[in-house]
């Protein structure tokens, strides 16, 4: 939904993974694996920015806050 400061907010997130693998021609059987995560997150929503204190506009905030405190977790254990 659109907030004081954005007009047209998707809030979605998004994560693009990379998996490479290489070897030297001299070894082709030495296999090297690597990955790359990249992460696009919605912005944190602050009441007090958006406007957004009262009504659905504001429980809408609070939950998208506690999906990124979510993913953020998800994250983490990702990369152990």
């Amino acid at each position: 939904a659109a907030h004081r400061l954005n007009a047209a907010s998707s809030r979605s997130h998004a994560l693009f993974t990379l998996y490479v693998d290489t070897a030297p021609a001299a070894s082709p059987n030495e296999v090297i694996s690597s990955r790359l995560t990249l992460v696009d997150l919605a912005g944190s929503e602050r009441q007090s920015s958006t406007g957004a204190t009262e009504g659905s506009l504001r429980d809408e905030s609070v939950a998208i806050n506690k999906s990124l405190f979510t993913l953020r977790q998800v994250i983490i254990a990702l990369s152990n």
